[in-house]
This record gives C-alpha cells, structure tokens and sequence, in this order.
C-alpha cells in the first residue's frame, strides 16, 4: 500500500466518522484573506443567520460584489445558505460545526479567536 493510498483512507475514514465536513485548508485561507469577506465572516461569527442587505451594511460594498464574495465563501465551504423565495430572502451563517465557542472560529486545520482580533 502506498502512502497517498493510506492518507486517502484515513481522511475518508475521519470525515465519515465527524459531523464536520473536512475543508481545503488553502481554499480557506485563500477566502478569508481579502479585506471584503474578512468583515463578512466577522458578522457571521455569532451564528445568526443574515441576509444579503444586512451584509452589504456591513461590508459597504455593491451588491453584486456581495454576490460574489458570498459565493467564493460558500464555495470554501466557511458559509451555508438558506436560499429563501428570492434572493433577498436567502440567509448566511456559519456552520454551528464551526463556531465551537462562541467567538472562535474553528475549522479543523486552523482555530481563529475573535475576541483576540
């Protein structure tokens, strides 16, 4: 059996076993490193669920640039969606999976403390 083989069963072997869905730590980093989404992650902390205009109020940026930096989150896999009857209805939050304290931030490979920053 050769190494990648290995390291591919325990990975399957610990996500199946976890509620915690296993992220790419480079896609992560790469998400939360950008002025716009840092703000957005920040609210999101808390765990409350919050639309698109109550993001933008907090990122002060357009809409459509909104859209998008949701997007590059969700694709991460930092955020979940709860599409609604349109799109001003859906609502983001961090996964519970993540936020095993309130203020931290813990995905698996890296903890954030917010109260720290």
């Amino acid at each position: 059996m050769n190494n990648s083989a290995s390291e591919t069963t325990i990975v399957e072997a610990a996500s199946s076993t976890s509620d915690i869905p296993t992220l790419d730590p480079v896609t992560v980093m790469a998400a939360l490193g950008s002025e716009v989404r840092w703000p957005i992650v920040q609210l999101l902390a808390d765990g409350q669920a919050r639309n698109i205009s109550e993001i933008r109020a907090v990122a002060g940026t357009t809409a459509e640039n909104i859209s998008k930096q949701l997007r590059v989150l969700l694709v991460a896999g930092i955020l979940e969606n709860r599409p609604g009857e349109d799109r001003r209805q859906s609502v983001f939050t961090i996964p519970a999976a993540y936020r095993t304290k309130p203020g931290v931030l813990d995905f698996g490979f890296c903890v954030i403390d917010l109260k720290k920053m």
